[in-house]
This record gives structure tokens, sequence and C-alpha cells, in this order.
């Protein structure tokens, strides 16, 4: 402390001394003589080369200085680095005071003596008249999580209720919207988003004495519809009051929507599987519930416990199902997809078996892939494993094991999936066998790298 403290005691007499000799001159602008920016700032050593790549931003407002894009997860700096740094107005200043935080060592820099960045660096720049000075946090970002990896959380342990039989959850607005039945009948139950503890609770009208597939329920041009196991259709405008849908044929199960292409300027169709006499078609419906009808359904198509997901490729709309159970009640490992809803075409080679036969499966679009989670085998025993797909369900891979369920998540099916704003996925629910009631659990996963801000 005694050699800092003489240190500042010659600084502060030599600027003084230059303050006096340039009292007189004219030649240097005072603005000049005032500032203590710092314009530029790099490092290097010769052992971590990413160093020197490193573009830094420096936040003038708050004292700032910082590398957006992060250092790879596990970069040790152990060693001092070489800090280069330029100032505003050409002028050098006439002191820089630097607190090291990794060793607590505070002294002036002469500007070429190594640095330790292992933890930030306080600069504060003293101004080449001496009157004032600025302060900056310099630091060295670095992942601390490994951007592959997936990181789980058990989000809430209080969801519907008990006895809950079956569900359906859906994001509207600022809420979640979960439909669920049991033996005394269907509810909707609501919570915000940023309180999944607390659920209001209204009881659905119209749907009295009815058995419905709850988990085909589907939102469609402002509309909610669900078909029931006696192949009426059933809508409601606000989830609330129902009705049914007196000129639908014959409905056997509700795939999915097909979206309006962006491009194409094909609108968006309600696709369903009907069924006419003995012969089981597919058919659409569009947004004013006119009904047309398709192909003869194949009778490996799954009619229930399939996952479904809609999305755009190439300005082309595709719906496309995975798994689930056929009329026959056989469970699959297949993918069908369609492009208007009224053929269907089988991706998955009948020669290829990626994963286990199942239904129940959640199927959601994440990170650019198509992810398989779970289900429910034939042997009624519950899955947590993940599989994705980069080619949206041809081909499926096992996750390794960065993307992971955890341990303590419960293998089940039948869960609600949704993909958040925030890049979270979301697990709603889920039973752990046929007969089960649900889980009351929601789980919130994330790749971590979909999270680090750019």
């Amino acid at each position: 402390m005694k050699k800092n403290r003489l240190q500042l005691w010659m600084i502060g007499c030599a600027v003084l001394l230059l303050s006096s000799c340039l009292d007189g001159s004219d030649n240097i602008d005072e603005d000049a003589l005032s500032n203590c920016q710092i314009i530029s700032f790099s490092l290097k050593n010769d052992s971590l080369p990413e160093l020197s790549t490193l573009k830094f931003t420096i936040d003038q407002v708050n004292g700032r200085i910082f590398n957006k894009d992060s250092m790879p997860y596990g970069t040790i700096i152990d060693r001092k680095v070489v800090c280069t740094i330029g100032y505003d107005m050409g002028l050098s200043p006439s002191a820089v005071e630097v607190y090291q935080a990794a060793t607590e060592d505070s002294t002036y820099w002469n500007g070429t003596d190594s640095l330790d960045f292992s933890n930030f660096v306080r600069f504060r720049v003293y101004s080449y008249n001496g009157k004032f000075y600025k302060t900056y946090i310099a630091k060295v970002n670095i992942h601390q999580q490994q951007p592959d990896s997936m990181t789980w959380t058990l989000h809430s342990e209080q969801l519907a209720g008990k006895n809950i039989r079956e569900q359906k959850v859906f994001a509207s607005g600022d809420s979640y919207w979960m439909f669920t039945g049991n033996t005394a009948g269907y509810e909707l139950h609501t919570s915000r988003k940023t309180d999944v503890k607390s659920w209001q609770v209204t009881a659905l009208n119209g749907l009295s004495n009815k058995e419905l597939l709850l988990s085909q329920m589907t939102k469609y041009a402002g509309t909610f519809y669900v078909p029931a196991t006696d192949g009426s259709l059933y809508y409601s405008l606000d989830g609330i009051l129902w009705d049914v849908q007196a000129d639908a044929p014959n409905i056997k199960a509700l795939p999915g929507i097909l979206e309006a292409g962006t491009q194409t300027g094909r609108p968006s169709v309600l696709t369903a599987v009907i069924r006419e006499g003995d012969a089981w078609l597919f058919a659409r419906m569009d947004e004013n519930r006119q009904w047309e009808t398709g192909t003869a359904v194949p009778e490996a198509f799954p009619v229930a416990g399939f996952g479904n997901v809609s999305y755009e490729l190439m300005y082309y709309p595709h719906l496309t199902i995975v798994a689930g159970k056929d009329r026959n009640g056989r469970l699959s490992n297949v993918s069908w997809d369609t492009m208007d809803g009224l053929t269907w075409v089988r991706l998955t080679n009948e020669k290829q078996s990626f994963y286990e036969e199942r239904e129940g499966v959640m199927l959601t679009q994440y990170d650019n892939k198509l992810f398989l989670i779970g289900g429910i085998s034939a042997s009624n025993r519950a899955l947590k494993d993940i599989y994705r797909s980069e080619d949206k369900g041809i081909t499926w891979l096992l996750a390794d094991t960065l993307i992971v369920l955890p341990e303590g998540y419960r293998a089940r099916g039948y869960a609600s999936v949704l993909v958040d704003e925030e890049q979270f996925l979301l697990l709603f629910g889920g039973k752990e066998g046929n007969g089960a009631t649900m889980l009351e659990e929601l789980w919130r996963g994330r790749i971590n790298r979909l999270g680090f801000e750019e």
C-alpha cells in the first residue's frame, strides 16, 4: 500500500506539472485534455489463441467492457494476458489505475504489463489533464453451461387436481388453458403463465354423458374442436359452451391442422379421418366448415395416441403424425405426412424400425428438429426416451447423453407438450400407463445454448 500511495503522489505531481505547462497553450483542445474514454480493447495470449479473436463491446454509459459471444464452455484463463487499449481523442491518459479481482491487487498500470483476466479487471482511466476519470469493468465471458446439454426442472407439482384421466393444454395469450376429463365430467382449468400453481376451474357445458377423445382436441380458426367416441364432432367458440356440429361426417380421428401456405396461397384446413359405411376415408374441413373427402385410409394409419406437428417446408405446409394406435388396436412406430389433408404418405421405410412401437407420444418441433418424447409401449410400460429427427420424421436417432430427461422425471405418455417464447420445452401432466390418472407435474427443459444472450 505504501508503494501505491507513493506512485499516486508522484503521478499527481506529474499531472499538476503537466497541467501548468499546458495552461498557456492553445494547441490542444480542452475536450481532448479532459477525455478519458476507452474506444478499443483487445486481449492476447499465445497459449490461448482464441482470445485474440474476441470482439469486445464497450458500454460507455455503464462502464462495461465484455465479449457478447462467450468463449466455449470449459475455457480456463489461467495465465496473464496482454491487454491493448485505445483511447479517445488521440491522447494517452495521465494514469490508469487497475484492480485485478483475481488477485485483489490494485496498482497503476503502464499499459504493457500482463493482467489476470480469470476474474474481472477494473480500469480507472484519468484524463490527460488529471481533472477527470472514468471507470470500466472488463470481463471475459465464458459459457457456464454445456451449450448442447438440456437442463430440466420440475416447474410445478400443482396442476389440475387429482383423478384426472385425460387432458389437453393450449397456450392462449398470457395464459394456459388445460382441458381435463374424469368420471365427473369435463372442466377447463386456466392459469397465468407466470403462476402455474394457481388455476381457475370452470365446468364445460354441452358435454354431459359424452366420451371425448380429449387428446385430439384442436383449436382451428378461433374455434375449439374435439371428436367423441360415437363419431360426433363438438365445437366451442369460448372453450366453455359446447355444441355438436350437425353437418359433420362420422369422425374417427382429428390428426391436426394443416396451416395456410405463406407463399402458395393455399388456405388452412382441419384434417380428419372419417367413416362412411365400411369405408375409412381421409377428409378435411375449411374455415367455413365445408367438408371434402379424400383417399382411403390405410389400415395401419393411426387414429389414436399419435403425436402431431405442423410446419412449413419450402413454402409448403406439412402436417406430420408419429406413432399411435391404428383402428385395429395395433401400436405403431411410423411417421405419416400430408400436404393437403386428403392424401397421406408413409415416411418411414417399412424395413426400418427406429424406436419401439408406442402410443401417447409427445411430439413437437424444437431446435429446428422434430422431438419425440416418451409414450406407452404395447406392454403398458411408460417410456422416457427422446428421439430426434432432422429430416421431418423420415429417420430418427436416440438423443445422446446431453439431451435426456432427468433421473427424477417419471416415464409417461399422453402429456401435453408446448414450446414457450423463451424456448423452454413444457411437458404438462402425462400418465404412467393406460388406466392411470394424470400426474400433477409440469416439467420445463431447455437446450442451454437456446437461452444464451446474443
